[in-house]
């Protein structure tokens, strides 16, 4: 059962309590429950429905029913509201890894600016460890965000659940996330416009660094080698993002980050 009372919570948290599912842990522990009593609820349907049952007997109620099938709807609708908080959540926990030179702010306790692009705002971020691959990335899935920015969220994208996080609405009252009062101060205080042949110099510059040759070599080789591999799926035209990843990582022998990247690449291509 979620923690409605937290002052932070996950993406996976703030799904289920928008869609009526806080009795369950997890999503996971939603879907292996009502489909363990999918079965049930298919007899209960025939014994309802059969015009031979004189004594009217029924394992469940047309009430229990409708209620399981409504939980199965919400469920659908935690897994996409979850996917989306997880996205803002990742634009929400900025990152600079340490090609940026920018690393010793995390070894100093030096929190990074929170970005304009959402109103989302992380409770307590938490990061791989400083000797990972990776060090000090944002995990999203474990990321807490505060409750009244979630309700400044949905109050966006599903109105009605927003005073599920903040019942007194005062969220209506804070200008939080993208503010085109902002864009708007960034332009003005750029007195230099950057012009076209300087445009160009910087397009030049970055076709011409190794990371980029690296990752374009990386993506031609994973687009040359889909095509074949994707026969051999049992779903070839929805085959999960998370094999596609898998299998960039372990067959084309990709590094991590450069995978995320290169699976939207395919996604776009070969329309999945």
């Amino acid at each position: 059962m979620v923690n409605k009372f937290k002052r932070g919570l996950t993406a996976e948290e703030a799904a289920l309590i928008a869609s009526s599912l806080e009795r369950f842990d997890s999503l996971l522990d939603a879907k292996r429950t009502l489909q363990s009593e999918e079965d049930s609820v298919m007899a209960a349907e025939a014994e309802l429905t059969n015009p031979y049952n004189d004594m009217g007997y029924a394992s469940m109620s047309w009430d229990e029913v409708n209620a399981h099938n409504v939980d199965f709807y919400n469920l659908n609708e935690a897994e996409q509201i979850y996917e989306a908080l997880l996205d803002e959540v990742s634009i929400a926990c900025h990152w600079d890894d340490f090609l940026s030179g920018k690393i010793e702010l995390y070894d100093n306790g030096i929190p990074s600016a929170p970005s304009s692009e959402t109103p989302l705002k992380a409770f307590q971020v938490w990061r791989n460890a400083p000797d990972d691959e990776y060090s000090y990335c944002p995990i999203p899935r474990q990321t807490t965000i505060t409750k009244i920015s979630l309700a400044k969220w949905f109050e966006a994208h599903l109105p009605d659940k927003a005073n599920l996080f903040d019942p007194s609405e005062s969220y209506k009252s804070i200008e939080t996330g993208y503010s085109m009062t902002q864009i708007n101060k960034q332009e003005n205080t750029n007195p230099l416009p950057v012009t076209t042949s300087q445009q160009t110099s910087f397009s030049d510059q970055i076709i011409n660094t190794n990371a980029w040759k690296d990752l374009y070599k990386l993506t031609e080789k994973a687009v040359g080698e889909f095509p074949n591999w994707q026969k051999t799926r049992p779903k070839p035209n929805s085959i999960s993002k998370d094999h596609i990843r898998d299998w960039l990582i372990n067959t084309v022998k990709m590094p991590t980050r450069e995978a995320e990247i290169v699976k939207k690449v395919l996604d776009e291509i070969f329309n999945l």
